[in-house]
């Protein structure tokens, strides 16, 4: 099977949508024999590192193309313009299925179908916009056009319009690591792992952890992702093994993977009741908190702290990810579902 993924967002980014079509591209390739190509943007990071070489991976059967001048991922004009570039671009590429993540690419399969037949897939994911015209425009985008195939990872989203759309709930996935023989910090500590943006509950945690301090003042919280201080993944491992305790209080989120990696790591969780959340979370592997909600977050991280079994929350999280929810098995539901289109 040949696939072009149109993707708006690739290294220098990193994030959940990135790690998920990496995983795709690269499982599709190694474990489906198909060929794919992704097309995406010339980028460069904060510190003017440009992004923009096309690279051949797998022998061949994984390419990466980039287009365009190099600009930071947030430069909207370049978003903007990326839509018709991409379109031009995978126009004159012979494929089986186009494939675009949310949200602009979604534009450019429109576009793509002017002119060709071929099916298209949107994979709709990483609902985030908290602006009342992103949300607007998120809607538009899964409800009002029209596509062969949505898949999403977001079961509130899959309720809604499972009746209206060819749609599949398909959940994400974890590579399990290997354990480090790590001691957990020697105060308790909490780890936040996200972005630095208002749908991840920043200002939410922080005002809460103010409170916890007060009462707990050895209590400490470490906080790592884009805008906050970056880490190499590796150093990412020791963190999670290290933590006593992931919180999430997210305002919006379709399935974060930081979820499952938290609990690939044995790492029990706190997290808001969002999007496919409430699917893998109960009282037996973390603890479900409101959104938008300082008093009920300032109370659970209470409970944790106090909680001489918090451990076994991890532990449950990790039976059930290491069970069920493999990249291989993600990628093969991926797979199948790209096959039923075709």
């Amino acid at each position: 099977m040949k696939i072009v993924i149109l993707a708006d967002a690739w290294k220098p980014v990193v994030g959940g949508g990135q790690k998920l079509f990496l995983e795709l591209a690269t499982k599709l390739v190694k474990n489906h024999n198909c060929t794919i190509q992704v097309i995406t943007r010339s980028l460069k990071d904060k510190t003017g590192k440009k992004f923009n070489k096309n690279e051949n991976l797998l022998n061949g059967q994984l390419k990466i193309i980039r287009l365009g001048t190099a600009a930071q991922w947030q430069n909207l004009f370049f978003r903007i313009l990326f839509i018709f570039q991409a379109t031009i671009y995978a126009l004159k590429q012979d494929c089986d299925l186009y494939l675009a993540s949310t949200f602009l690419p979604a534009f450019s399969l429109k576009l793509i179908r002017l002119f060709k037949s071929t099916p298209n897939c949107l994979v709709v994911i990483g609902f985030g916009a908290v602006n009342k015209f992103y949300i607007w425009l998120e809607k538009f985008i899964t409800q009002s056009l029209k596509f062969d195939l949505l898949i999403t990872d977001d079961y509130n989203f899959y309720q809604q319009v499972n009746t209206k759309k060819n749609i599949q709930f398909i959940s994400n996935g974890v590579n399990i690591p290997k354990k480090l023989k790590l001691k957990k910090w020697p105060d308790f500590t909490f780890l936040f792992i996200g972005r630095n943006e208002p749908r991840k509950g920043t200002n939410i945690l922080l005002k809460a952890f103010a409170q916890i301090k007060e009462q707990f003042p050895n209590v400490q919280l470490r906080v790592f992702g884009p805008g906050f201080k970056k880490i190499s993944q590796s150093q990412l491992h020791q963190e999670f093994f290290k933590a006593h305790c992931l919180v999430l209080p997210s305002l919006r989120e379709g399935h974060p993977l930081v979820l499952f990696e938290s609990w690939a790591h044995q790492l029990p969780v706190i997290i808001t009741k969002v999007g496919s959340v409430p699917q893998f979370v109960n009282k037996n592997n973390g603890y479900l908190i409101d959104t938008n909600n300082i008093k009920d977050l300032t109370k659970t991280m209470k409970l944790a702290i106090n909680n001489k079994n918090l451990s076994e929350l991890g532990k449950h999280g990790y039976n059930l990810v290491s069970k069920h929810y493999s990249w291989n098995k993600t990628i093969k539901n991926y797979y199948q579902a790209f096959k039923a289109c075709l």
